[in-house]
């Protein structure tokens, strides 16, 4: 009789042999960061405006524009969810190509956890704030929040990472 654990025994060696190669690799991970914009309009979509689509931006993915985001020349709000590790930095403008005169939003993430941006018109302007939503839910966040003329409403472009070399400018002569 042939042994009925030779093909067992085979398995489990390839896996042990794979988690011995690749562990360490899955091991260390990197958390990557998102950028979930979605454009909400209470008016258009019924009561619950939750019924456009959500417009995803990889960890990197500069966008000077949002042509191909099809709610971004609908009329509402932009609501902002970052994921991410600690230290993600992402910018986002009102205008195109990264241009500052329409206002900017910068988010720095302080810990693992993800975020969601408030409610912009309350935070005060031109000065690193620290947000800590909850000690159980969404993350603690820095923001730098320069306003512009129906920021929350005309989010153009994004740009990941730091771009600035001391304080945010608050035009672009600075």
């Amino acid at each position: 009789m042939k042994n009925p654990y030779k093909y067992l025994r085979v398995f489990l060696t390839g896996c042990l042999l794979l988690s011995v190669l690749y562990g360490p690799a899955w091991a260390e991970t990197k958390l990557r960061a998102n950028l979930w914009l979605q454009k909400v309009d209470p008016y258009l979509y019924g009561p619950c405006g939750w019924c456009s689509e959500v417009f995803i931006l990889n960890e990197n993915d500069n966008r000077k524009n949002f042509k191909r985001y099809n709610s971004n020349n609908q009329t509402g709000s932009y609501l902002i969810d970052l994921t991410g590790p600690e230290g993600t930095t992402v910018t986002l403008y009102g205008s195109q190509d990264f241009n500052l005169s329409q206002g900017y939003l910068i988010l720095v993430k302080q810990d693992d956890r993800p975020i969601a941006v408030g409610d912009l018109e309350n935070l005060p302007p031109r000065q690193w704030v620290e947000v800590k939503q909850s000690d159980t839910g969404p993350g603690l966040y820095r923001v730098w929040y320069h306003p512009g003329e129906y920021f929350k409403d005309r989010i153009a472009s994004v740009r990941w990472g730091q771009w600035w070399s001391e304080l945010p400018p608050i035009s672009e002569k600075e």
